[in-house]
């Protein structure tokens, strides 16, 4: 399971509605709003859909852009 941290900005007005559209994703566990504006968010899938849940995320309504803050995927690699 890859583990990725992220931010998503939006304005002020949208945080909070951002917010829940992000935590009703079952990867996505959220944190609450950083400076009003940025939703702070913990995103767990297969690495392989990583890329594409957080396109998803990205799509909401009301993000003006997503920031990956740290991302690891140690679980995944055979040893």
């Amino acid at each position: 399971m890859a583990v990725a941290g992220f931010l998503l900005q939006t304005l002020p007005e949208d945080a909070g509605r951002v917010e829940a559209e992000a935590a009703a994703f079952p990867e996505i566990t959220t944190y609450g709003v950083h400076q009003g504006c940025y939703v702070v968010a913990v995103a767990e899938a297969p690495g392989l859909v990583m890329e594409k849940l957080l396109k998803r995320v990205q799509g909401i309504d009301g993000v003006l852009a997503a920031y990956i803050t740290s991302m690891t995927v140690e679980d995944e690699l055979e040893p």
